[in-house]
């Protein structure tokens, strides 16, 4: 048995070439590859924030809720017709100084298009399937 795997050993050495330093170079391979994919070199993901004016030196960052099938009736300061998502709305209170809650109303509730309400305050929220609301913590 053994002389078979000797004489195989032999067979494969003239037909395939093997560099004396493969096993260092493989070795290195490994090492590296295996380091990094345990390290994760991605930066982490940075929330949404806004900015209160072009050349500030600190960025405020917020969290904006979204209360899906919610209404935050009251203490409206603007309102903007949207054709987009609820997403919109909530981005727009984001970079809203002003901003501390708002309402999106879908399409065909108040009119064909969705609305949007910005609010100064965070009024109580009421059930209501045509809304999405949210507040900015």
């Amino acid at each position: 048995m053994k002389l078979k795997m000797v004489a195989a050993w032999q067979y494969a050495k003239k037909i395939f070439v093997f560099p004396k330093n493969i096993i260092f170079f493989g070795l290195a391979l490994l090492l590296i590859l295996g380091f990094s994919t345990i390290v994760n070199f991605t930066p982490l993901a940075q929330p949404a924030t806004a900015q209160t004016s072009p050349l500030s030196t600190t960025i405020p960052r917020y969290v904006v809720t979204a209360e899906f099938g919610r209404n935050r009736g009251g203490s409206d300061y603007t309102s903007f017709a949207t054709d987009g998502f609820a997403s919109i709305c909530q981005q727009s209170c984001i970079n809203d100084s002003n901003c501390s809650a708002y309402t999106y109303v879908r399409p065909g509730v108040q009119g064909s298009n969705a609305v949007c309400w910005l609010k100064n305050a965070a009024p109580a929220s009421t059930p209501d399937s045509g809304c999405v609301s949210g507040v900015k913590l």
